[in-house]
């Protein structure tokens, strides 16, 4: 609280922008950071090829891919005990492409298995296609971490960008000084201090006094 000589003032409030501000910051820093970690995880990666029937996958699920589009050939993938892994074909047409090669979905696993070692085989008389394998891949999931990092970076970042200019012009609407009339020190919110000379009475001369003259409705009141 300080004090003035028209008596005690409270102090004015602090604004809660600029805390609202800085949380979004924070909120909007966190979410693209964790949306950044979802497209490294969820990025597409060259698969292994299965040249000699084995493959290590270092994450959970199984793709099996070809290097031209087939119809489906017979494949099948056992995990590291002997035990048969079921697979299944895609309901659609679903490629990937790596620094300029492009691989085609042919199969996946029915359940998400383990990391680890598998045998494949693939029969194919038809085509002269590569196959590969590699970790399960969505494409959804990438496309949809790109957009989250996107929208997280301009709602969070761009509200806190807007409550942060919002308190600035605030601050400076309330740091403005006052604007005062010395030449007027009647004017409402700027009074004279204590001492100061008071301008003198203006005095006027008393009106004549009214003479309404002769009315002409009234003979006998005019002079003879």
């Amino acid at each position: 609280m300080s004090m003035q000589p028209g008596g005690p003032v409270a102090a004015p409030k602090k604004s809660i922008l600029p805390a609202i501000a800085i949380a979004c910051f924070v909120i909007g820093a966190v979410l693209v950071g964790f949306f950044v970690w979802r497209i490294v995880v969820t990025a597409p990666r060259t698969p292994q090829p299965i040249e000699f029937g084995r493959v290590e996958l270092k994450d959970k699920g199984l793709t099996i891919y070809s290097s031209v589009p087939v119809l489906a050939p017979p494949c099948k993938a056992q995990d590291a005990d002997g035990n048969d892994v079921p697979l299944k074909h895609p309901s659609g047409s679903e490629t990937i492409t790596i620094n300029g090669d492009s691989w085609y979905v042919v199969a996946r696993s029915v359940n998400t298995v383990p990391a680890g070692v598998y045998s494949i085989s693939c029969t194919d008389d038809a085509t002269s296609a590569t196959y590969a394998a590699g970790p399960k891949s969505s494409i959804v999931s990438f496309v949809l971490s790109i957009l989250g990092t996107i929208f997280s970076f301009l709602i969070f970042v761009g509200l806190g960008v807007v409550f942060l200019v919002i308190w600035l012009v605030r601050k400076s609407r309330r740091n403005r000084p006052t604007t005062t009339f010395p030449t007027q020190p009647g004017a409402p919110g700027n009074y004279p201090p204590p001492g100061y000379p008071q301008p003198p009475n203006q005095t006027f001369p008393p009106p004549p006094p009214y003479n309404p003259g002769p009315n002409p409705d009234r003979p006998q009141d005019r002079r003879q």
